[in-house]
């Protein structure tokens, strides 16, 4: 099982504790909540461009972030299109 929760709406845009908007608004680390280390979120993100995306950190177990970086740069060094 993998949780994958969207936190995209939750406002943390404006949160202003006295120095400033958030930077970051997500989880500290991971392997945190009801699914340790089985956990990532969509959270906002906006470059110093002024261009949104998403940043979505993942967190593995060890065996399985080997596999993904695997697939991934498969992906990555065949050009292929995730649009």
């Amino acid at each position: 099982m993998y949780l994958v929760s969207d936190v995209t709406h939750v406002g943390l845009r404006n949160v202003d504790f006295g120095w400033g908007k958030a930077v970051y608004g997500g989880p500290a680390h991971g392997g945190v909540g009801v699914v340790p280390g089985l956990a990532s979120f969509y959270i906002p993100f906006k470059n110093a461009k002024g261009e949104e995306g998403l940043v979505i950190p993942v967190c593995l177990p060890s065996q399985a972030m080997k596999r993904f970086v695997k697939e991934l740069d498969s992906l990555l060094k065949n050009n292929i299109n995730l649009s």
